[in-house]
């Protein structure tokens, strides 16, 4: 009887374990999140975007259109990867998913730029799992 005791004190043990390991892992997740708000694109990379846009998208879309509720609707809370699969996969209209990666990326930090998030040292990562830890939020 004492064996089964220990087996039932051990479960309940390894029980707590997987909980505060799944604990800290959920919370090593969280600290991974970065917000728009600490600067994720530098200026040069907005400037690139916004020559992108003028050649790119402003025949269609006006730069105000991206300062709105509607926009800030569509992305707050979540992450820059969801921008960036929206766009890719719909612009421009006449030919969507015609740019390169990188070029995207680029217009989205012109976006940020526009609703006055900072710049900060390093670009706006490529990449869903990069774009994917950083969470679009209202300035």
């Amino acid at each position: 009887m004492t064996h089964r005791r220990s087996f039932g004190a051990m479960a309940g043990k390894s029980a707590v374990v997987v909980a505060c390991l799944a604990a800290l892992s959920a919370g090593i997740v969280a600290q991974d999140k970065r917000s728009v708000k600490t600067g994720v694109y530098t200026a040069a990379q907005s400037d690139r975007g916004q020559a992108l846009f003028r050649s790119k998208c402003a025949s269609c879309h006006a730069p105000n259109r991206f300062t709105d509720d509607l926009f800030y609707t569509s992305f707050a809370g979540k992450p820059m990867w969801e921008m960036f699969d929206v766009i890719s996969d719909t612009m421009p209209e006449d030919n969507p998913a015609s740019m390169t990666p990188e070029e995207y990326v680029d217009v989205m930090a012109y976006l940020l730029k526009l609703n006055n998030f900072p710049t900060g040292d390093t670009e706006l990562p490529v990449g869903k799992d990069a774009l994917s830890a950083i969470v679009m939020e209202k300035p």
